[in-house]
């Protein structure tokens, strides 16, 4: 007996798996870091890039956003922690969110450094990036 394959995203039957709405639609945000490795010093520009969210949102219109370092041997308890809380100063008809961050770091000691993105909505909604290490040699 011959079974046929079964292929991701579809069940044994051959047909596919419904997808979660709320998962689809779920805000996600991606971090990455250029360069992330160098020798010292290194200049790295990150950029987060917010996904799931609608551009309309009055939740996520000018949303805080924390940036937080941990340099080599310290916690994540210990990282350095930069937090911009803009208002939103518009009329609600003018709503409009931001889908990308971005801000440049300068590394000077030789090590790992992980950084994390953190976007929070007027609703305490919290959308966080994995972290995103760079390594100075």
């Amino acid at each position: 007996m011959v079974l046929p394959p079964v292929h991701p995203g579809t069940s044994p039957q051959g047909k596919k798996r419904q997808t979660d709405k709320k998962e689809k639609e779920k805000p996600r945000l991606r971090l990455v870091a250029d360069p992330y490795v160098g020798f010292t010093p290194v200049t790295a520009i990150l950029t987060g890039h917010l996904t799931g969210v609608d551009r309309h949102d009055p939740n996520f219109c000018h949303a805080a956003v924390t940036w937080i370092r941990i340099d080599p041997g310290l916690t994540e308890e210990d990282g350095f922690r930069i937090r911009e809380d803009p208002a939103c100063l518009h009329p609600e008809e003018e709503t409009s969110v931001e889908v990308s961050y971005s801000r440049t770091i300068v590394l000077t000691r030789p090590g790992s450094y992980l950084v994390r993105l953190l976007i929070e909505g007027k609703d305490g909604t919290r959308v966080e990036s994995s972290f995103t290490k760079v390594q100075v040699l």
